[in-house]
């Protein structure tokens, strides 16, 4: 067998003052199976075609067996070329096709002759299906008589049965061939192939192993290892387990009113389309208690803060796709005169289901376009790897055939009557949920931006999680996002001291203090940046805050009665699960002193007895602190106040310790309510005396 080496050097090529590639080498002898990896936009098909000499550059050097030649494809029996689309011809049959294309009679007998073909040889291509037209167009390129055959995605959108059959072929000729192939069905490629080659940023990466696609992020990580669990966004509900929050801890918190609007929820709203408006609920709505959904989803965002992505969203556009591809108006008729008709009727006057197809075609088609110019922005060896994942989700999208052909054929200028039925099925039929996947990754990229850019804008941090048994949570510079000109505080609470008893003035700062704090546990298991310097902490099952709990005037629960039957249904979740975060505001503000007071102590001991959870309590009975200071695992802190020419002045620093002070008799002094009340007093006596 004589061995023929095809060698490819020093290959540099620009596109519009892009570097697409950059002195790329690569060689392939006969036998070998060389395939080509890489994304959308990095320059493979480009390579193929200067290989072949169809595409020139004045930087490059393409020798077989040591001989330069400048255009392979003039030379008949050196390089043959499989381009992404049909080569065939429309009109001819198969028998009349490998009569033009092969002049070996035994060649030509052998294609004929082939099983998967020889039923079809009096039909033309377009009457074979995508995998049968693919496989009888490799058969003719692998039956030419040349030395090196260049496949450009030979297994993209067809039958899997075909992807097999062309691999066989594949095998059955590579002892007297070399082949280069590539394709977006990377499964296919490492199959087929006894060498890989990733072209990333212009350069031929020549993989020793298939693990280093994941290392160089190509592939997902865990796509082809034992470690393959899906990413953020794209998590099964089986494996991501919700995070619990009941609808009093997220009134409590603040973090939505009925309308979405004045609450903590409008600092992240600053999406640009309402679909990413959506997707940010989604989010908000759904915290984890996942560790890997966690990580992936804070790594997407900081990604995003990082690289400040240019999203460059056409809203009004995007908005229209959305409504085209969901509308249930009918499907236009594809056939001529149908189509000629619905036509000459819609120029005379203009109907509105014809006006929502032809501009959702249009702007459906100019949509894709923009998501392959946008996809590349995302496509690096430092993109997070949930964000690779849906990046990659992606380009499969925008790889397949019928994408392909339908964005190619597409005339933005005038389409023709004709073809208009045609692209109206295949957008709103065949592929209909990949544009919608299209819409939802964008959307999720919308929201990602605008709470990385709330992050910049308010200088947020990111969460560390600790994959730690033991409850933790450490909080530098701790503040509350809607406090203008908060001052930050530090804490630290763990499972050797988990329940803080928070004393303080009225006014002091504490119940911002637990809301901030109740806040900052709720984004990170949302994977959302924090409102601090820095943050560690273990993943929780949930948390339970009775902040501005109220009485209930429909069931006739007075406030006490309240705040008793919250105390239970966080005993009864507590028991459920193993480790939550409990924030108590003032236990017992609805009784009597005595009462509250023996509550108090009775409650604040029982929690120190459940070390798996950590639990914030404040209070104004500080008579109690004594009596819990045999509780080892309970710590004291407070908030400071001082009266200046007496006036409160609060420092809102946390100290540790019990409060001493007291000024909430001083407070209503000082607001003049005695000497109000007096006033009008004295006029209401003074009237009856005027009367008489």
């Amino acid at each position: 067998m004589n061995v023929h080496e095809l060698e490819v050097d020093s290959v540099l090529k620009n596109y519009g003052g892009v570097q697409v590639l950059t002195n790329v080498y690569l060689q392939c002898k006969t036998g070998d199976v060389v395939g080509l990896l890489g994304r959308n936009g990095s320059g493979k098909s480009t390579l193929l075609k200067i290989i072949f000499g169809s595409v020139d550059t004045p930087d490059k050097s393409i020798r077989i067996d040591k001989k330069v030649y400048p255009e392979p494809y003039r030379e008949k029996k050196l390089v043959a070329y499989l381009p992404q689309h049909s080569f065939l011809p429309k009109g001819i049959s198969l028998k009349r096709i490998a009569a033009i294309f092969l002049e070996d009679r035994e060649r030509k007998e052998a294609v004929l002759g082939n099983e998967r073909i020889k039923k079809h040889i009096n039909k033309t291509a377009t009457a074979l299906s995508g995998g049968e037209r693919r496989y009888f167009e490799v058969l003719l390129l692998v039956n030419l008589p040349v030395r090196f055959v260049l496949l450009d995605e030979p297994f993209s959108a067809i039958e899997p049965l075909y992807k097999e059959a062309i691999q066989e072929l594949i095998y059955q000729y590579k002892s007297e061939k070399g082949f280069i192939i590539t394709d977006h069905d990377y499964r296919s490629i490492i199959e087929v192939s006894n060498r890989l080659i990733l072209l990333s940023n212009g350069v031929c990466r020549h993989i020793k192993r298939t693990q280093e696609l994941e290392e160089l992020n190509y592939l997902p990580k865990g796509t082809l290892t034992k470690e393959g669990k899906q990413q953020a966004g794209d998590i099964t509900p089986q494996e991501d387990t919700p995070f619990e929050a009941d609808e009093q801890t997220l009134r409590d918190l603040g973090l939505f009113d009925s309308t979405q609007e004045g609450s903590l929820y409008s600092i992240f709203a600053g999406t640009r389309t309402k679909g990413g408006r959506n997707a940010l609920d989604r989010i908000l709505c759904s915290p984890s208690q996942s560790l890997e959904v966690l990580e992936a989803r804070s790594d997407a965002i900081r990604y995003m803060q990082e690289n400040r992505p240019d999203l460059l969203i056409d809203r009004k556009q995007v908005e229209f796709v959305e409504h085209y591809i969901t509308s249930t108006i009918h499907l236009l008729r594809k056939n001529y005169l149908d189509a000629f008709l619905t036509h000459v009727k819609n120029s005379y006057n203009l109907s509105n289901d014809y006006y929502i197809i032809t501009t959702g075609i249009r702007n459906t088609v100019g949509f894709i376009k923009y998501l392959e110019n946008l996809l590349p922005q995302f496509q690096h060896e430092h993109t997070p790897h949930a964000l690779s994942h849906l990046c990659f989700r992606v380009q499969n999208i925008l790889s397949k055939r019928e994408v392909k052909e339908l964005v190619a054929s597409y005339a933005d200028e005038r389409m023709h009557f004709f073809r208009i039925g045609e692209y109206d099925y295949s957008l709103r039929q065949v592929i209909k949920n990949d544009v919608l996947e299209l819409l939802d990754f964008l959307y999720k990229l919308d929201a990602y931006v605008a709470v990385a850019s709330t992050a910049e804008s308010l200088q947020l941090t990111y969460p560390e999680y600790l994959n730690s048994p033991e409850p933790t949570v450490e909080i530098q510079g701790l503040f509350h996002p809607m406090v203008q000109h908060a001052v930050p505080n530090d804490f630290t609470i763990r499972q050797a001291q988990n329940l803080c008893f928070l004393t303080g003035a009225n006014m002091s700062g504490k119940s911002t203090f637990l809301k901030s704090f109740g806040l900052c546990i709720y984004l990170a298991h949302v994977g959302f940046p924090v409102p601090a310097s820095g943050m560690r902490t273990t993943v929780f099952n949930g948390i339970i805050t009775t902040i501005n709990l109220s009485d209930n005037i429909n069931k006739g629960y007075s406030h006490f009665y309240s705040e008793v039957r919250r105390v239970k249904e966080t005993a009864v979740k507590l028991k459920k699960n193993k480790k939550l975060v409990v924030i108590f505001d003032e236990l017992f503000r609805g009784t009597n002193v005595k009462d509250a007071s023996d509550a108090s102590l009775m409650i604040i001991a029982a929690l120190s007895n459940i070390q798996t959870s950590l639990f914030l309590v404040s209070t104004h009975i500080v008579e109690i602190a004594e009596e819990l200071k045999k509780h080892r695992n309970i710590f004291f802190a407070c908030f400071d106040t001082k009266l200046q020419d007496q006036v409160p002045v609060y420092d809102y620093r946390l100290k540790e310790g019990v409060s001493k002070e007291s000024l909430g008799l001083h407070i209503v002094r000082n607001e003049g309510i005695v000497e109000l009340l007096a006033e009008a007093s004295q006029e209401q006596t003074a009237t009856p005396a005027r009367n008489s």
